[in-house]
């Protein structure tokens, strides 16, 4: 059987202010054509479909047309992962069952079955949408369950792997060994969050969603499938794939990874500004990258984020880091030095520290005259 493992789409994801429903766009066309030039017996996607359990009709409207159109290619298994909001992507799933699509929104304490076969007899594929310790507990009756390894196996008790055949399980979760990113919402409340891989030992593949990142546990008999597109500047060197996973008739895994075209670059450029400023004229893709900044001046002048985003208009995040302080400035002054410091020689002081090469004369003149001024005004009082 052909498997085609897709996850973490986030329909409806907004980055630095910037809408992310084109990108979104442009990677589920890719996998509605890689899909379509495949031919897998199945797709799956393994959970958060949309990025908020109340997702804007912009992304209800893409998940729509997604699943129409993987449904017209083969049948397609989708469950909700922390993002979403199960109870609402249970509507409509014997309808959306009977075109082809099998949704499951709320974990439940016997996971939902779909029942597929190829030439080599049945594959039974267990669903387990993302489900807290305190679903576990509801669900099973159980209240020992106290952590995501306990949910998780409290809840696969009911996965019923004993009748012949090949076992895939379909979840979204933290598996240990799993390599995240900075943009996975956390999901350790309620207990550890890991899930340990020895409790998939019964399942021939388990199509894992969550982490951004593809990559294989377990002898790639586990597998995160990774996002379609970038959603921070911790993924800007990941390369986005989705995998074309073939089950044989002894249940052995064999995996294809197939890169997704991405509609923009993702980068981050860090020096002064005026480098920065200088190098844009050479930079070919300025105008489409997303693009993260660290301005390592001392001084940055007014308006240098604007500046830059004229030049980069894709610039999502701005950040100034004053260059390292070398050796001679580890030995500060004592807070009561300080304290017994007269206002003038404070501010001097304050400007040699922070400002070692930009403090001139002018600012320093500057500075002179407004602790004046301000030392005027408390005499006033």
């Amino acid at each position: 059987m052909r498997i085609l493992h897709t996850a973490d789409w986030h329909l409806g994801r907004v980055l630095g202010g910037l809408d992310l429903i084109p990108a979104q766009r442009h990677a589920i066309e890719a996998i509605v054509a890689i899909a379509a030039d495949a031919r897998p017996d199945v797709i799956v996607v393994a959970g958060d479909l949309y990025d908020r359990a109340v997702p804007g009709e912009e992304a209800v409207g893409l998940l729509d047309e997604a699943l129409r159109r993987l449904g017209e290619i083969a049948p397609v298994i989708a469950i909700a992962g922390n993002h979403d909001s199960g109870a609402r992507l249970d509507f409509g799933t014997e309808f959306f069952r009977r075109a082809g699509v099998h949704l499951a929104g709320r974990p439940r304490a016997r996971p939902a079955r779909v029942e597929l076969a190829d030439a080599h007899g049945p594959v039974t594929f267990h669903l387990l949408p993302f489900a807290t310790p305190a679903d576990a507990r509801f669900l099973t009756g159980r209240d020992d369950v106290a952590s995501h390894e306990a949910a998780t196996a409290a809840l696969l008790a009911g996965a019923d792997t004993s009748a012949g055949g090949r076992h895939v399980l379909v979840g979204h979760l933290f598996a240990q060994g799993g390599e995240s990113s900075d943009s996975e919402r956390d999901i350790s409340v309620g207990g550890v969050a890991t899930v340990p891989t020895a409790l998939f030992a019964p399942f021939h593949y388990t199509a894992l969603g969550h982490l951004h990142r593809p990559h294989a546990l377990a002898d790639g008999r586990i597998r995160y499938a990774g996002s379609p597109a970038r959603y921070s500047f911790s993924e800007e060197h990941q390369r986005k794939t989705v995998a074309l996973v073939a089950l044989d008739a002894a249940g052995a895994v064999t995996v294809e990874e197939i890169p997704l075209p991405a509609l923009h670059g993702m980068r981050t450029l860090r020096g002064r500004f005026d480098d920065l400023v200088r190098a844009a004229a050479d930079d070919a893709d300025r105008q489409r990258d997303l693009i993260r900044v660290e301005v390592v001046d001392p001084i940055v002048p007014p308006g240098a984020r604007e500046r830059l985003r004229t030049l980069y208009p894709l610039l999502l995040e701005f950040r100034v880091e004053p260059p390292a302080r070398g050796p001679a400035d580890a030995a500060r002054p004592a807070l009561d030095d300080l304290a017994r410091s007269s206002p003038h020689a404070f501010v001097e002081r304050f400007l040699g520290d922070r400002y070692p090469d930009a403090a001139c004369d002018a600012v320093r003149a500057l500075a002179r005259e407004c602790m004046e001024q301000a030392l005027a005004a408390e005499r006033e009082r």
